[in-house]
């Protein structure tokens, strides 16, 4: 009982004493003193270089001197006072306002301004037009001379395909003429006997057609046999001329007059016209299937539709 008496006295003892302890450690050691003191430092010898030697100050020279004036800078006289100053600057500021007040408001363009100014802008939007439509004028200028290049190079082309087509025409006519020329031969003879005549009638001579053969024993007709074929287009040549087609122990001449366009082609034929030899309408049908068959060589500068005829030789087997 008494023990913890004395701890509890202890402790209370403890604690006053630690309270008057910071009282006193705030009061006097956190107080600063005022006027604060000044700032000490270390007292330097007169001079006017960092380096020197020697224990007594030096005299005075004049280059010291001259050196003394030229780093002090003269002083500037201050200005004095006067009590009218202050109504100066009054006044001053006073003019400065009323300046400020005075100021002109911003210029106001007059009509005839606004006027010449709206027609310049029109005039502008005038020449501006004016250009976009001569640039639009030029670039269809270019496109039509690119157009026109274009039909008169597809003009040239198709003008060397006629001529190249033409010429090859012309080569196959004249192959043809050959052909013919060649045969026409015949006239003067093919045989090798070393008669200078043959022949049925009189007077001497080769007896016979150009397109016949030195084999056959007929001197009559068109020298074209059973299956002969002959035709007249004037300026035209054959290039295909099929033979007829039938079954029939008939002979005769059936001669088909046929019409023929500008590409060749026979698009009507009418069998039996003058110069036919029988009327059989078997070998008048086989004559017209076989002329609506026949082909020519083509003719650009020939009419649309040109007649000529056909002529078939039939005759027994």
């Amino acid at each position: 009982m008494s023990n913890s008496k004395g701890k509890r006295i202890g402790f209370v003892g403890t604690i006053f004493f630690h309270v008057g302890l910071l009282a006193l450690l705030f009061y006097l050691g956190f107080h600063t003193p005022l006027p604060l003191p000044e700032e000490e430092g270390i007292l330097v010898n007169f001079g006017n270089t960092d380096q020197g030697l020697g224990k007594e100050d030096p005299a005075p020279s004049k280059s010291n001197t001259a050196v003394t004036a030229v780093s002090k800078p003269a002083e500037k006289p201050k200005p004095q006072i006067t009590q009218s100053e202050p109504e100066k600057t009054t006044s001053s500021a006073n003019e400065k306002i009323l300046t400020q007040d005075s100021e002109d408001a911003p210029a106001i363009p007059s009509a005839e301004e606004i006027a010449k100014k709206k027609a310049e802008i029109e005039k502008n939007k005038k020449i501006k037009a004016e250009q976009d439509r001569l640039k639009k004028i030029q670039i269809e200028k270019k496109r039509q001379e690119e157009i026109k290049q274009q039909q008169e190079a597809e003009a040239e082309r198709q003008r060397l395909a006629e001529i190249e087509k033409l010429r090859k025409e012309e080569a196959e006519r004249q192959a043809k003429i050959t052909n013919i020329n060649n045969k026409a031969k015949n006239v003067f003879g093919q045989g090798t006997s070393t008669n200078s005549s043959q022949g049925k009638t009189f007077p001497s001579g080769n007896q016979g057609s150009p397109n016949g053969s030195p084999d056959s024993d007929n001197y009559n007709g068109s020298g074209l046999g059973n299956k002969g074929v002959s035709y007249d287009l004037q300026g035209r040549n054959s290039i295909s001329i099929p033979k007829p087609q039938y079954n029939l122990q008939e002979s005769g001449k059936v001669v088909v007059e046929i019409t023929v366009d500008r590409n060749g082609k026979v698009v009507n034929a009418r069998p039996g016209m003058p110069g036919s030899t029988t009327s059989n309408s078997t070998l008048f049908e086989a004559a017209r299937k076989a002329a609506m068959k026949a082909i020519f060589n083509s003719d650009p500068k020939a009419s649309a539709f040109q007649q000529g005829s056909i002529t078939y030789h039939f005759q027994l087997d």
